[in-house]
């Protein structure tokens, strides 16, 4: 059973009957930003009395856009009705130029695009780069210049 000194920033509260859901909180990341990495602008929910986790993950920070569905998919089914599909992809090329912020912050790391941005199961959208080993989060990642055409620019 998960236990929370803080205070959450929102509660939706649970829906009863038959397609009953628990009651769920949402607290800013930040609260966590030196233990696991939580950004401002993101949160960590939990649902009932467990900690919301993405598969394979031991603690998951969510986006605006994630807790969106989250909360999308907590009334629908309090309500008994199908959510509606996902929207419209993000227009992130293969191979474009990105810049990440590792958990330990000291340094971005400099990456590309090695898939087209999905949905993963709480509808944030993710992309795959190159040198980390799980998608990260598009909201993660900042655009940035080519660095291979900025060395050749200087060869000339």
């Amino acid at each position: 059973m998960a236990t929370c000194k803080h205070k959450p920033c929102a509660v939706l509260p649970k829906f009863k009957g038959e397609s009953g859901t628990l009651k769920t909180s949402f607290y800013p990341a930040e609260l966590w930003e030196d233990e696991h990495g939580g950004m401002p602008g993101m949160y960590r929910v939990m649902i009932g009395d467990k900690w919301h986790t993405r598969e394979g993950e031991s603690v998951s920070f969510f986006t605006l856009e994630g807790i969106s569905r989250l909360i999308l998919l907590h009334l629908t089914k309090g309500m008994g009705v199908e959510p509606e599909p996902l929207g419209v992809l993000p227009d992130t090329a293969l191979k474009t130029p990105v810049r990440y912020w590792p958990q330990s912050r000291t340094q971005p790391l400099h990456s590309y695009t090695k898939s087209v941005p999905f949905t993963d199961s709480h509808g944030e959208w993710r992309v795959w780069i190159y040198y980390r080993d799980n998608p990260v989060l598009l909201a993660e990642l900042e655009y940035c210049d080519d660095p291979r055409k900025e060395q050749n620019n200087g060869q000339g």
